[in-house]
């Protein structure tokens, strides 16, 4: 029995995989802003509205990521850092969406921004170093 080569190909199916989690993030959070904002007597936020769309971006920028650099793994130090800078930034924007809905606001919802922003660079030069060893090699 043959199998093809995009079943096979170990990056094809960690790109399928890679897309399929942060499609499911995406859909999870756009449906749970919208039923505790159902339940918030009122009170709109943003913040809350808007929660979907970090896993979102996030998820494409890794994929466009995945496709420039097609050695990133699941093991890389650049991967783990960008899924954990996601996941920080969301984790603030629902701290901040729970603080609004609750009829107050704070401003204690900026060191997730800051240290997200902090991964995500740090994602980043990990991305550039291990695309510059990976064209040194080939």
């Amino acid at each position: 029995m043959i199998l093809s080569t995009s079943v096979t190909n170990p990056s094809k199916k960690r790109f399928r995989k890679t897309a399929l989690i942060y499609a499911l993030l995406t859909i999870f959070f756009f449906a749970f802003s919208r039923i505790y904002e159902s339940f918030s007597f009122g009170e709109t936020s943003s913040h809350m509205h808007y929660l979907f769309v970090i896993p979102l971006a996030g998820g494409i920028l890794l994929l466009l990521f995945m496709k420039i650099i097609p050695n990133l793994s699941r093991l890389s130090l650049s991967l783990n850092l960008w899924n954990s800078a996601v996941a920080i930034m969301t984790t603030g924007m629902l701290f901040r969406g729970i603080v609004n809905l609750s009829g107050r606001s704070t401003t204690l919802d900026m060191p997730y921004w800051y240290l997200g922003a902090a991964f995500a660079a740090l994602a980043l030069l990990s991305m550039v170093f291990t695309r510059s060893v990976w064209t040194k090699e080939t």
